[in-house]
């Protein structure tokens, strides 16, 4: 996704670019409530093994966004209630891997899988 998109949605709602490490733990917790929101309406059928590594997820997502919260002039925006919405998480998941890859060295994420998909093709596949 384009940084510059999530930069204006950012100055929008009135939150602060996070640093490389900030951004890391934001993603992190990003993974854990698209999780929790898998687990929530298990749109396939999981074994105890699957829902368990998916609440491990779930649980390690809490603690990095915990960890993360107690930055001075960090603000939660959503509580994790009715998390339902795999879409919407997916995407937060989308929009933190694109802030952290960014502020780690300034790809998008997209830029980076294109990248690497021509580093092991040997070409673009575009090409």
């Amino acid at each position: 996704m384009k940084t510059e998109i999530i930069q204006e949605y950012y100055r929008q709602r009135g939150l602060g670019w996070p640093d490389q490490k900030s951004a890391l733990l934001f993603y992190l917790s990003e993974v854990g409530e698209l999780a929790e929101a898998y687990l929530a309406l298990e749109p396939v059928e999981l074994t105890e093994e699957e829902r368990g590594l998916l609440q491990q997820f779930s649980d390690l997502g809490m603690k990095a966004d915990e960890i993360v919260s107690r930055k001075p002039g960090w603000v939660r925006n959503n509580d994790r209630i009715c998390k339902e919405n795999i879409a919407h998480e997916a995407a937060d998941c989308n929009m933190m891997l694109s802030v952290f890859l960014e502020t780690y060295s300034s790809q998008s994420p997209d830029d980076a899988l294109l990248e690497k998909m021509t580093l092991k093709l040997g070409h673009s596949p575009n090409a």
